[in-house]
């Protein structure tokens, strides 16, 4: 396999800091302003301008993107800050070290509450 910048994602053990803190700037110039990286996954607070998630706003979830799996790629859930665990996670359909690509498709689910158009 051809790897990028980041390495081979087959073998992350963590995503790459520099990924997640590319993607988290892409979203925070567009104006979500609270997301933060964790070792594995991209964290957005929900705010009113989540029209996709308009329920999970009213839960005061926040959006979970992470990477892992049996075939390793992204996906995303909402969950409650405190809860133990999220509900069903769907694929983000994100190129896994484009940065670019996956804040699009996080913008995406954002606005439509779908990874799909």
């Amino acid at each position: 396999m051809v790897t990028g910048p980041h390495g081979d994602p087959l073998r992350w053990d963590e995503v790459p800091a520099s990924l997640t803190a590319a993607v988290v700037a892409e979203l925070i110039a567009c104006g979500w302003s609270g997301s933060h990286a964790t070792e594995h996954s991209v964290v957005v607070p929900l705010e009113r301008g989540a029209l996709g998630l308009a329920e999970a706003v009213a839960r005061g979830e926040h959006l979970y993107v992470l990477w892992g799996g049996p075939r390793p790629e992204w996906s995303w859930c909402t969950a409650h800050p405190n809860a133990p665990t999220a509900g069903k996670i769907a694929p983000l359909l994100a190129a896994p070290d484009q940065p670019t690509h996956i804040s699009a498709q996080i913008i995406r689910v954002l606005r439509t509450g779908r990874a799909l158009p």
